[in-house]
């Protein structure tokens, strides 16, 4: 299958886009990641410079937005901009202090997938949900993010005189999308290693299928194939285990925005049926409906994407079994070899886990669900008590 120009196009600006602002340094037009001095010192220079402009965006808008009469949204607000800052603050310390342990994964990943494009015939953009998230992240969410902004200052905005209003939202804006990179980073990252996975698991199918007996057929043996399934776990579970801090505030940023975010849409829709509800009130209800539903998109991500590597990895106990039983003029060494194989497919652990406290996969997605369900209602007992 010929893959169309516009997607290498989309996939070398996308992923040279999205290294470029965390940073790291990519050489798009080789793959590698490379190791610059002057990356390190512009790094740190402007961590240097949001240390300190940070905490004054934050304290501004919380200032502008307090309210009187809710001090619920008070604190959610306070916890809000304080999150932001201090999560964007310690991701850009942990990757100015693993820069050099990224690039050596990540240009490790790169090569074992370019081993698996040879290997199978197939480019990694004949993937379809590879290339749907590339998609998302040049469309979906820049098209939020101004969806979110203009409804925002249409509705609460008033006048555009006042410039540094408008600069801190701006600015502030810019800091909750900085968060949406870093989970399209680690989503990236485990997605690549998911469909090398596929690619591996093609391979053994191929494989099962083939003429063993015959001296044309040059394929991988089950044994390289194996060495390369084994070699793409250890790379996803690095990657992963190097970005364990990060993963774990973006499942508590997402688990209190989406609670936030319901109780903010409940309070508005509870004081407009107090007063009336008129009809320009209708826009302004849109800003905290996007940012839901963005929240929701987010988070059903970040655990989807982690389970489709899982299920990847899993299967290769059935195809390691589909290659034994399809097989039948192989030597006997051969069965032995794929007997020890199957002994240690057993004994692996291919479920990705946040600090081995949980494992990213849909039964996380349903456990939040629910422990956001009890929060809400407390919260909004808590709001209902207010007005008695």
């Amino acid at each position: 299958m010929q893959v169309p120009r516009w997607l290498i196009v989309l996939q070398s600006v996308v992923l040279k886009f999205l290294f470029a602002i965390l940073p790291l340094s990519f050489d798009r037009h080789r793959e590698r990641f490379r190791n610059r001095t002057k990356d390190v010192i512009l790094s740190i220079v402007l961590l240097v410079l949001y240390a300190i402009v940070g905490p004054i965006v934050c304290a501004e808008l919380y200032v502008m937005n307090f309210s009187v009469e809710n001090q619920i949204t008070n604190a959610l607000s306070a916890f809000q901009f304080a999150f932001v800052y201090f999560f964007i603050l310690i991701v850009q310390i942990i990757f100015i202090r693993k820069k050099a342990c990224l690039h050596v994964l990540l240009n490790e990943m790169f090569q074992v997938k370019h081993v698996l494009e040879r290997m199978v015939a197939r480019s990694m953009l004949e993937f379809r949900l590879y290339t749907l998230f590339l998609v998302k992240i040049t469309a979906v969410d820049i098209l939020m993010q101004l969806v979110a902004l203009y409804t925002f200052e249409d509705s609460t905005y008033k006048g555009w005189e006042n410039s540094v209003w408008f600069a801190s939202w701006l600015t502030f804006y810019a800091m909750m999308y900085f968060i949406v990179v870093i989970e399209n980073f680690i989503l990236a990252g485990v997605l690549i290693g998911a469909v090398m996975q596929a690619m591996v698991n093609i391979g053994m199918k191929r494989l099962a299928r083939s003429r063993q007996g015959s001296t044309a057929d040059r394929r991988p043996s089950v044994l390289q194939l194996y060495m390369l399934h084994c070699k793409n776990e250890d790379l996803v579970k690095q990657f992963m285990e190097t970005l364990n801090f990060p993963t774990l505030m973006l499942t508590g940023w997402y688990f209190f925005m989406i609670v936030y975010s319901v109780y903010y849409m409940y309070v508005y829709a509870f004081e407009a049926s107090l007063r009336g509800v008129r009809a320009d009130e209708f826009k302004a209800y849109i800003n905290p409906l996007v940012f839901f539903l963005y929240q929701c998109l987010q988070l059903y991500l970040l655990v989807l994407i982690p389970s489709v590597y899982t299920d990847h990895a899993k299967k290769m106990m059935r195809l390691l079994n589909y290659v034994s039983v399809n097989q039948h003029h192989h030597r006997p060494g051969q069965e032995r070899l794929i007997e020890v194989l199957m002994v240690d497919c057993m004994q692996r652990n291919n479920a990705i886990s946040n600090y081995g406290m949980y494992a990213m996969n849909r039964a996380l997605l349903f456990g939040m669900i629910a422990t956001m369900t009890s929060y809400l209602i407390i919260l909004i007992q808590f709001h209902i008590q207010e007005y008695e």
